[in-house]
């Protein structure tokens, strides 16, 4: 048995050896032996070298801080407007329909208005006899006047014979030709003609306030009557319903046929909205409101097209807070450029960008070629014989562009670390 084992062990020393003699005569023990040291004591990190980077020169450009934000494209306050009835009747017409554009002025609906324009035509009856009656006072008034004046005048003649007549009684009357009864007579005669004139003076006096009172109350019910028609004619003219403002249909509520009853709340027939008249609410987390200034350019994209940027500056920055999912936030206001606002539609997310400063001709690597060990930032750059680390500070970063404070001077190469490209392993069949 004790044989038996010894012969084993001789045998597999003799195999190993004719084992190292072949990989020693094929010139191949060397990386054997690295192999099994690999194997036994783990494999040596591999010394990078300069194939192992691709490099870059330090530049200068502007780098911009931003601010990044979502939101939402919404209406201004005007710019949606209800369309409604003022007055009670069955809608006759609907002329629109969901996402028609129509004018300032444009006819919208009409209800029925046959009972308003019967209306209109008897107050317009009206009108015309107040004007026919005020007419005739004016004209009837001053011929009554003058023929109070012409019978003033007629008794003013005989005042005037009466006085001539009394002058020539007393004359006779000194010489003894006549009696005193014919002075007395005559004296009577004209006391009663001076009463008569200023009775019919006092008449013509009356008479004429009189029609001028007649004249300013006949005015008055002319005025009265117009007044009439014209909240008539206002009333037919709430039978057509227009577009008070230039828009786009959104939403039609009243169909024709529908009978619509005008009162505190006026119904809606449809609901117009002004596409050139939207901004954008912008969420700002409260880490970076403190950044934000009214008047500060902005850029942003929507879903619908994310490759285009609309430009835009904040208008407002609202002061209370909004709370969502335990995260604030604060509203921030923009004004949108007219240049391709008709692009965009309510409600649209946005992804805002907002530039708060900028960093003017400042040294600038690659994000890619920034290493990190705790605290600390690195580049390597490229020498004549090595390579060579060397610590950076680093300022803002802006995209894929990071600032370099110092440590980093304009005639530097900084290397990017190629990440080898795994090979795909084909499936099999």
């Amino acid at each position: 048995m004790r044989i038996t084992r010894k012969f084993i062990r001789f045998a597999a020393i003799i195999i190993f050896l004719i084992f190292i003699g072949l990989l020693a005569r094929e010139g191949k023990l060397s990386s054997a032996w690295v192999n099994i040291q690999e194997l036994f004591l783990g494999k040596k990190e591999q010394k990078l070298t300069f194939a192992d980077y691709e490099f870059n020169p330090v530049i200068r450009k502007d780098i911009y801080q931003k601010v990044l934000a979502t939101g939402t494209v919404s209406l201004k306050t005007g710019a949606e407007v209800k369309i409604g009835a003022r007055i009670s009747g069955q809608l006759e017409k609907l002329l629109v329909k969901i996402g028609d554009v129509v004018r300032a002025g444009d006819m919208i609906a009409t209800i029925e208005h046959e009972d308003l324009l019967a209306r209109v035509a008897q107050f317009s009856a009206d009108l015309k006899a107040e004007k026919a009656r005020l007419i005739k006072i004016s004209e009837e008034g001053p011929l009554e006047i003058k023929k109070l004046k012409a019978a003033g005048e007629e008794l003013n003649v005989q005042i005037s014979l009466a006085q001539k007549m009394l002058f020539r009684n007393q004359t006779l009357s000194k010489k003894g030709m006549v009696s005193e009864s014919a002075v007395d007579k005559a004296d009577e005669r004209l006391l009663v003609l001076n009463a008569q004139i200023n009775s019919v003076e006092e008449e013509i006096n009356l008479e004429a306030m009189r029609l001028k009172n007649d004249i300013r109350l006949q005015e008055a019910k002319v005025e009265k009557a117009l007044a009439n028609i014209l909240e008539q004619e206002t009333q037919l003219s709430y039978a057509n319903v227009t577009a008070p403002i230039d828009g786009v249909v959104a939403f039609v509520s009243t169909q024709e046929g529908e009978t619509v009853v005008a009162s505190m709340s006026a119904p809606t027939f449809v609901t117009l909205i002004d596409l050139k008249k939207i901004e954008v609410t912008a969420f700002v987390d409260e880490t970076d409101i403190g950044k934000i200034k009214a008047r500060q350019k902005v850029k942003f994209t929507v879903d619908a097209f994310p490759k285009k940027f609309f430009d835009a500056v904040i208008r407002e920055i609202r002061p209370k807070a909004v709370i969502k999912d335990n995260v604030v936030n604060y509203e921030v206001m923009l004004e949108i450029k007219k240049h391709n606002i008709s692009l965009l539609r309510p409600e649209m997310t946005a992804n805002i960008v907002v530039t708060t400063g900028v960093h003017e001709n400042v040294l600038v690597v690659p994000r890619g070629a920034v290493k990190r060990s705790g605290k600390k930032s690195f580049a390597v750059i490229k020498t004549e014989v090595a390579l060579s680390e060397k610590r950076i500070e680093l300022g803002w970063r802006d995209g894929d562009s990071q600032e370099v404070l110092s440590g980093l001077n304009d005639s530097h190469e900084v290397g990017i670390l190629i990440k080898p490209i795994k090979k795909k392993r084909g499936r099999r069949r």
